[in-house]
């Protein structure tokens, strides 16, 4: 996937000239060879998430994939809150508040074994109220101004929001 085409599809506009100079991100999406346990759980943790936090514009919030321009990296992960696997959750909350434009492609994407994070239904339960617990704190964090998004301003990150 050349970059030019990511911004072009993040309906930048007017289009840079240099796509690297101009803040973007593409997130995969692991949509496809999956098994039906995992169609669910993702598709739970989707809603809760678009319930929480809003229209994040991403299918898949938790794939690792996730290509940036370095603007967009500095600003994203500048001070990052959470630090386990709601991470990606709050990366994209910080894009939508900053405006940077999200692209999500579909990727190849095969179960594996030790691919989970959690391996039964009791693993599955507990790990999901974690991973609730913390987009709800990140959300109120963000609303009461406990947290903040970084920008960055003349290459120094400030805080703004």
């Amino acid at each position: 996937v050349e970059l030019s085409n990511v911004v072009d599809k993040a309906s930048l506009s007017p289009p840079s000239p240099d796509p690297w100079t101009t803040k973007a991100m593409l997130v995969g999406n692991r949509d496809g060879n999956t098994s039906r346990s995992r169609i669910i759980t993702r598709w739970g943790f989707k809603t809760i998430v678009k319930m929480i936090c809003g229209d994040l514009q991403v299918e898949d919030t938790q794939c690792g994939f996730k290509l940036m321009t370095l603007d967009a990296g500095l600003s994203l992960y500048a001070d990052l809150n959470l630090k386990r696997w709601t991470h990606d959750v709050e990366v994209l909350f910080r894009a939508q508040n900053l405006d940077v434009p999200v692209t999500e492609l579909s990727i190849g994407w095969e179960d594996k074994a030790g691919s989970k994070l959690a391996s039964n239904l009791k693993e599955t339960v507990n790990i999901s109220a974690i991973m609730l617990a913390e987009i709800l704190v990140m959300r109120i964090q963000y609303a009461i101004g406990r947290w903040s998004v970084p920008t960055l301003d003349s290459g120094e990150i400030v805080e703004t929001k």
